[in-house]
């Protein structure tokens, strides 16, 4: 469940980024100023599902700009309320790192003031996946019937919000699941309908697993769709680095290389925004 939370804990109001802001030890800030050459240091989620796809894109971006992408490993296991990954993030940002990829960077996102965002390299929805091969959409689901979704995922709450305009008759009984695989064994056992999942989390249940071949994707009518731009964080005072990345990105979904590896790892969506 990670790879949901990082983005909930770096876009983040000013006041509430500055209180945890103030958790970070003083003496662990190295305030000088990091001198990269032609190095781009680059963070990542070692447990993200897109880790391998962010890793192509950093050294996409690394090329584009003439840099040598060197990674910074390390981050990852983080309880589900994302308890100390701002902190985290925080003290990597400003010692070693120059680029956290793999975050939300949705329109309109407020965020902490020590960081700012990059354009989207890539924007990839949240689908719905049955087993039952007579059903086309979400709506043909019986409303007896009860549904999964991914804790604490945008897919989730964009269920929740549509849920809750309406009677409980017309809506499903969800059952919320932090792990993957129990929620495909449960669509697969009958126990649940089907599933709201973000795709890369359902390709890589496909690669995985071998009973998953039974498992479809249909619309998610009527439910409105529900998709995350991904992109990268940089610090505020790196602004210059913030240009110059989105830029390289721009070029890079121009020529169709973003298009190219999100084909490469199986994913659906399309580059940019």
């Amino acid at each position: 469940m990670r790879k949901f939370l990082t983005a909930a804990m770096l876009v983040l109001s000013s006041m509430a980024a500055q209180a945890q802001l103030s958790e970070v030890p003083p003496e662990e800030i190295d305030n000088s100023v990091r001198l990269s050459g032609d190095t781009l240091r680059v963070c990542f989620d070692r447990t993200s599902v897109i880790r391998a796809f962010d890793g192509d894109v950093a050294n996409a971006i690394g090329e584009a700009l003439f840099l040598t992408v060197e990674v910074q490993e390390g981050f990852g296991g983080f309880p589900l309320n994302g308890a100390g990954l701002l902190t985290e993030v925080t003290l990597a940002m400003t010692n070693s790192c120059d680029l956290f990829m793999g975050v939300s960077v949705s329109p309109n996102a407020p965020v902490s003031e020590a960081f700012t965002l990059t354009r989207p390299y890539a924007t990839i929805p949240f689908v719905t996946v049955v087993a039952n091969k007579d059903w086309q959409k979400l709506g043909d689901i019986p409303k007896t019937d009860r549904i999964g979704t991914a804790m604490a995922s945008m897919g989730e709450m964009n269920y929740i919000t549509w849920a809750r305009q309406r009677p409980k008759p017309e809506t499903w009984v969800r059952l919320p699941y932090a792990d993957f695989d129990l929620m495909t064994r449960r669509v697969l056992d009958g126990t649940i309908s089907g599933m709201i999942l973000w795709q890369p989390a359902l390709s890589k249940i496909l690669k995985d697993r071998e009973d998953a071949k039974d498992l479809r994707v249909v619309a998610n009518d009527p439910i409105p769709p529900s998709e995350t731009h991904v992109g990268a964080v940089v610090t505020t005072r790196n602004s210059f680095l913030r240009s110059e990345v989105d830029k390289a990105i721009d070029a890079l979904v121009a020529d169709g290389t973003i298009e190219k590896l999100i084909e490469k790892h199986g994913y659906q969506g399309r580059a940019g925004d």
